[in-house]
């Protein structure tokens, strides 16, 4: 298996997250514990899982922090992804320059925590060199457990999937997954993932039995484009994958999400 959405180390993480630390752990209602990243792992590799999305974000600009990319090179069970900040001056080149450096499947951004629109023309010459490259995309979309009931400049708008149906038909050699399927706009993430071929939803941030039936009743249709992950250390992998036993799908389309549409999405990268 692979957990398409892992953040670790742990210390790392919750150091990024600052001020909105306490209030997101509430929000999630999670258990965290401080571990290192390879005890961490190895835990979790016990369970199945054998390689891990873990995802850097450079938040420089809006937040002031930044979860630095050099994560990724911890352990080789890491598929590797980086984050660049899109409204630095510079960021185009840092994106450039990092890629080379780390050869990397993919990139991170988080428009709601990196405080740009998605549509936005610096934004757009991120998208541009990643498309040329070929490379997947996470972006978080929908609502924020970071920063929830916290006064902040974060805006939920810059979440909605529907702008990432024009960034799809602009970009078409760039793998878009859109984390979190865009609660509370879901209906709007699953109608871009069944029209445009380069996008899918990760099932991250939330436990099976929470995620909403509309995904689950879409399922078969989706079965190529859903990718299991955990948002660890806010949603625990072991319980994520507790509940997915009792979700009502074929162990043909169960397998799809848990392990071979991510694998052929890392393949192709």
């Amino acid at each position: 298996m692979i957990d398409f959405h892992f953040h670790a180390p742990v210390k790392e993480f919750l150091d990024f997250l600052g001020e909105f630390g306490e209030p997101a752990i509430k929000y999630f209602n999670a258990k965290v514990e401080v571990k290192g990243l390879k005890e961490t792992l190895d835990y979790y590799e016990s369970f199945g899982i054998k390689r891990f999305v873990v995802l850097p974000i450079d938040s420089t600009t809006f937040l002031g922090r930044r979860i630095p990319n050099q994560v990724i090179n911890l352990d080789d069970r890491i598929v590797k992804f980086i984050s660049v900040d899109p409204s630095k001056p510079n960021a185009d080149e840092e994106l450039k320059r990092s890629i080379k450096e780390f050869e990397p499947v993919g990139v991170k951004l988080h428009p709601q925590l990196q405080g740009f629109h998605p549509l936005d023309e610096r934004a757009l010459k991120i998208y541009e060199i990643i498309d040329n490259h070929g490379l997947i995309v996470v972006f978080h979309t929908g609502t924020s457990g970071i920063g929830a009931g916290v006064k902040s400049s974060i805006r939920l708008d810059y979440g909605r999937p529907i702008y990432f149906d024009e960034i799809a038909v602009r970009f078409q050699n760039m793998k878009i997954i859109l984390a979190h399927f865009g609660w509370p706009w879901t209906e709007e993430a699953i109608a871009i993932a069944l029209h445009k071929p380069n996008v899918y939803l990760d099932l991250s941030g939330w436990a099976p039995r929470y995620i909403p039936q509309v995904i689950w009743s879409n399922a078969k249709r989706l079965s190529d484009k859903l990718l299991f992950g955990s948002d660890f250390p806010l949603i625990r992998p072991e319980r994520w994958l507790e509940e997915f036993k009792s979700v009502n799908l074929s162990q043909d389309i169960k397998d799809k999400i848990l392990k071979h549409n991510a694998e052929k999405l890392v393949k192709k990268s």
